[in-house]
């Protein structure tokens, strides 16, 4: 627990740092830099790190469908070394990926990453690394919508969708809500509150009738509860959405219903992961909006707001790391040469 904590006082200086001074690049790279040390050497990252070290090990034979792209990445690294070389290499086009779009999106990139190591770095880099790459390909392929590059942003999309089959899920939700107005919104939440009780055995009919996959069994059997934390900060990017939404520029651009579309899209598979808590995964997709709101709107209060706000996502941050570390999986030892730091 001591080197994550090292590390929090580490960044959070860092974003403190960057509240008050100008984009920098170099200033960027070096918190990515130790991020990106510490999900490469490490020796454990839950259970799903054991269940991907036996699928590595195992190819050529795919003993889990985890798609074509995770599979092709796992057969090209296992030509150069073991399972530790693959956390590796995975590491680095997660981290990459993710500071890339950071970069690009926001004016306080160490900041918006200061956040993501808070409240999600663990659980999306450490634990579901295959969703971490698919993650980093939709982010991106959303800032290339926002940016009229759709060619771009479908090429993205679908190398997203070879490495976790539920970006295409989370892509198609946001597409039709980008689309509807507020009487589109206010009908997808109503429909899905009525087939929430039935969605299950909807998804499962879909699947025996298309891609067959058994993961996806898997997830629907999963019956842990939701996580508190997830309404609390899709709460906080609704507030700080609308707090954004009175600047009549952002308002009237392509921009803002892309941020709504995410927040809708957000809030329509949080109220289904009541009903299936594996779902809850999918929020990894539109999370890192989150941050970028959150800080967009820090950046609209005066100078001693700003800092009184930041105080108190400080508080939470800290409290939001230490519970998960103490509750995943019973703990959550940082493993590095099969030593615990």
């Amino acid at each position: 627990m001591l080197i994550y904590n090292t590390i929090f006082v580490f960044l959070s200086f860092l974003a403190l740092l960057d509240l008050s001074h100008k984009k920098n690049l170099l200033f960027f790279l070096f918190p990515c830099f130790i991020l990106l040390l510490l999900t490469a050497i490490r020796g454990n990252g839950g259970d799903d790190f054991y269940v991907y070290e036996k699928y590595f090990n195992a190819l050529p034979d795919e003993i889990f469908n985890y798609g074509y792209g995770y599979y092709s990445l796992n057969m090209f690294v296992k030509n150069f070394g073991e399972y530790p070389f693959f956390i590796i290499i995975s590491s680095i086009i997660c981290i990459t990926l993710q500071a890339i779009f950071i970069y690009r999106e926001t004016e306080k990139p160490t900041l918006v990453l200061f956040l993501f190591y808070s409240t999600s770095f663990l659980w999306l880099d450490f634990i579901l690394i295959r969703q971490s790459i698919s993650v980093g390909f939709f982010i991106l392929a959303i800032s290339f919508f926002k940016n009229n590059k759709n060619i771009f942003a479908c090429l993205f999309l679908i190398l997203s969708s070879l490495f976790h089959e539920t970006a295409i899920f989370a892509g198609v939700v946001f597409y039709i809500l980008y689309r509807a107005e507020k009487a589109g919104f206010l009908f997808t939440i109503g429909s899905l509150l009525i087939i929430t009780p039935f969605l299950s055995d909807i998804i499962t009919v879909i699947n025996d009738m298309t891609i067959k996959n058994n993961n996806i069994t898997l997830y629907l059997e999963q019956r842990t509860l939701p996580s508190i934390a997830n309404v609390i900060e899709l709460t906080i990017a609704f507030v700080a959405f609308y707090i954004i939404k009175k600047n009549s520029v952002f308002r009237e651009s392509k921009e803002y219903k892309i941020y709504r579309s995410i927040l809708y899209s957000s809030l329509c598979i949080l109220l289904l992961s009541y009903t299936i808590p594996s779902l809850a995964r999918f929020l990894e997709f539109f999370r890192f909006f989150y941050f970028i709101l959150v800080v967009r709107m820090l950046m609209q209060f005066n100078v001693r707001s700003r800092y009184l706000f930041l105080v108190i996502i400080l508080a939470y941050c800290f409290m939001r790391l230490n519970s998960f570390i103490n509750q995943f999986d019973s703990g959550f030892d940082y493993i590095y040469n099969g030593k615990i730091l």
